[in-house]
């Protein structure tokens, strides 16, 4: 059986027509609402939300009003949303405070049925190990802690297809500060446990790239100013 995935990533919603040169946090929000419409026409089974979705613009209060939302228009079609923190999410709020305020799934979590199992893996962490605190974070400093990996191998030990989610980027082929500091070890992991695909944002052009046999891609942002950038996967 084939599971269909819609995936989005890194639409940086805030009341911006412009930042940083190219990204365009309005439109994105009429970007993501265009790929749920998708979603809901082409019979997605669940929607994997790769960070990023709100930025931090003009303090917490309006962040957060951002975040709510963008979050209330996702959820409105009635698809599951499992989403993987990014470095702007955690700016405005903890794992557990997304979770409260969205509604969405927070890694690290696990989507499955008989056939296919989903693992979102959360890399909000710096890299001696200590777990960002808002809005105190770093683009470029992520890691996968210890505990978290014993948590990765369990679910990867399984007959089912398996297929992992993150944020931040596990592909060692991109822009080096986009990478997670321990990406090596993970990237040992997978290939030893034959992961089937791997999902990613963050790094904003997006990429393709094979590492150990094992498809890795990288979506391109949503803010972007370009039609399509969402995904969906049938896996």
């Amino acid at each position: 059986m084939i599971m269909k995935i819609g995936i989005v990533t890194d639409a940086h919603y805030c009341d911006l027509e412009l930042l940083g040169g190219d990204r365009k946090p309005r439109y994105a929000f009429s970007a993501v609402k265009a790929a749920f419409e998708e979603f809901k026409k082409q019979g997605v089974q669940v929607v994997a939300s790769l960070g990023d979705m709100a930025h931090y613009n003009d303090g917490k209060d309006e962040s957060l009003k951002h975040l709510k939302e963008i979050s209330e228009m996702m959820n409105s079609y009635g698809i599951p949303i499992y989403h993987c923190m990014g470095n702007h999410d955690s700016e405005i709020v903890s794992g557990k405070g997304y979770a409260e305020i969205s509604g969405f799934n927070v890694a690290p979590a696990v989507f499955e049925d008989d056939e296919v199992r989903l693992i979102f893996v959360d890399a909000s962490y710096w890299p001696n190990g200590k777990p960002y605190e808002a809005p105190n974070v770093d683009w470029t400093q992520s890691l996968v802690p210890e505990h978290e990996l014993d948590w990765l191998k369990k679910q990867l030990d399984t007959e089912k297809r398996t297929v992992v989610f993150t944020h931040q980027n596990i592909d060692t082929n991109i822009n080096e500060d986009h990478i997670i500091s321990n990406a090596d070890e993970i990237n040992g992991i997978l290939a030893d446990y034959g992961v089937s695909h791997v999902f990613q944002g963050h790094y904003h052009y997006g990429a393709e790239n094979i590492i150990n046999g094992i498809p890795y891609t990288t979506l391109r942002a949503m803010c972007l100013d370009d039609s399509e950038n969402y995904l969906i996967a049938e896996v």
